[in-house]
């Protein structure tokens, strides 16, 4: 008769072997990490926090978007073409030959077509996601005569309904609005000054411009997307050892306020969104860019632009309550995720080459993963869900 030994040993054995079944039980967890110093994503796995794939892509790898059943388009910033990834295969799929070099992208609602916006030229570019090919490209401007120095367009918008596409033309200080079916210009809308991101109100009855540059400093425009008229312009005070450049926003969730980061600054600037008016500051740490609201609702994530430090803000009283340090070096990315249980907020320290994961509930770092030098942009696989920030 055989014996059952239930010895230490296997015991040990026994619940290393019930940890495996139950970790591989679990949805599978990539993070695609694009480092821009390197010229590849790392692709690195968030249950068991090690890397296991690198990627390689082209020059300067910086944003992403996401298409219907895993597919991510990566635009290069330093060449004149797209990498795409296969999500669910987790390997390079091919490459999408542009007219000029990709500055930012933006996935229609109905996840069928892409916006690419250049920095080097003004034309809106748009791309069949289930063939690679692209449609259209569309001239939204006149360029300069002479030399013009810094980024032509800005972050495309798509309107809910896909029909249009909203893009900041820097060269001539104006918002183009371009028909998607007809593939030309619609309107013009002259706002003076140079946008950066296009928010939409939670009931969808104004766009709200955070501008990088207008007026001498920086402000936030808002429009009525059914007649494209300005309603209002609100310049944002400044310090005497702040400037003007204005970078994205978020609502509270009731919708009551707007957070105006200035990456110019160290203060995020509430809007009273039904008054329309400026209503208080918070300090923050250096270069405010991206606030990201909590699943709860309860409080904001400051990620900073040109420190290691994130700012929490309690978004019922709002103040800061917290900093977190994430980092030792003056770069944080623009992506941030999290995750769906509400548990976990991933940043990058990108000056660390750090993939950080945050325990929300005690604001404090949970864990830190290596990733390349200079990653701006992340996208997330979680399961078969993708989720990437534009």
């Amino acid at each position: 008769m055989k014996r059952l030994f239930t010895g230490p040993l296997m015991l040990a054995a026994a619940l290393t072997l019930t940890s495996t079944i139950a970790l591989a039980a679990q949805a599978e967890r990539l993070a695609f990490v694009p480092s821009e110093a390197d010229g590849n994503v790392m692709v690195v796995n968030l249950r068991t926090e090690t890397v296991e794939k690198t990627l390689p892509t082209g020059k300067v790898p910086h944003a992403m978007a996401i298409a219907p059943g895993g597919k991510i388009f990566v635009n290069n910033r330093g060449s004149k073409e797209l990498t795409i990834i296969n999500g669910m295969a987790v390997e390079v799929a091919g490459a999408i030959a542009l007219p000029a070099t990709s500055f930012q992208l933006g996935m229609s609602p109905d996840g069928k077509t892409l916006a690419v916006a250049y920095k080097d030229a003004l034309k809106l570019s748009l791309v069949d996601a289930a063939t690679n090919a692209v449609t259209k490209t569309i001239d939204v401007g006149k360029l300069p005569e002479g030399e013009f120095k810094g980024v032509m367009m800005k972050h495309p918008y798509w309107t809910p309904d896909g029909r249009f596409v909203y893009v900041a033309d820097a060269v001539n200080k104006v918002i183009v609005k371009v028909d998607v079916a007809q593939g030309k210009v619609d309107k013009i809308i002259n706002i003076d000054g140079i946008n950066h991101y296009l928010h939409p109100s939670p009931d969808g009855k104004l766009l709200y411009l955070v501008n990088e540059k207008r007026g001498g400093g920086t402000s936030l425009t808002l429009i009525d997307p059914t007649t494209d008229q300005i309603v209002k312009d609100l310049p944002v005070s400044l310090n005497a050892d702040e400037k003007g450049l204005g970078h994205h926003g978020v609502f509270t969730k009731d919708g009551r306020y707007f957070l105006f980061c200035n990456e110019g600054g160290n203060r995020v600037t509430v809007l009273d969104t039904a008054k329309k008016e400026w209503v208080k500051t918070i300090p923050t740490g250096k270069g405010p860019g991206h606030a990201a609201l909590t699943p709860d609702g309860k409080h904001f994530f400051v990620i900073h632009h040109n420190d290691g430090v994130l700012t929490v803000i309690d978004a019922a009283k709002l103040e800061a309550v917290k900093t977190i340090k994430i980092g030792d070096g003056n770069k944080q990315a623009h992506g941030f995720w999290f995750s769906p249980d509400g548990k976990y907020f991933y940043a990058v320290a990108s000056a660390d080459g750090a993939l950080v994961k945050i325990d929300i509930a005690k604001q404090e770092i949970a864990s830190r993963m290596a990733v390349g030098p200079n990653s701006f942009f992340f996208a997330v696989k979680d399961g078969n869900t993708f989720a990437a920030y534009e």
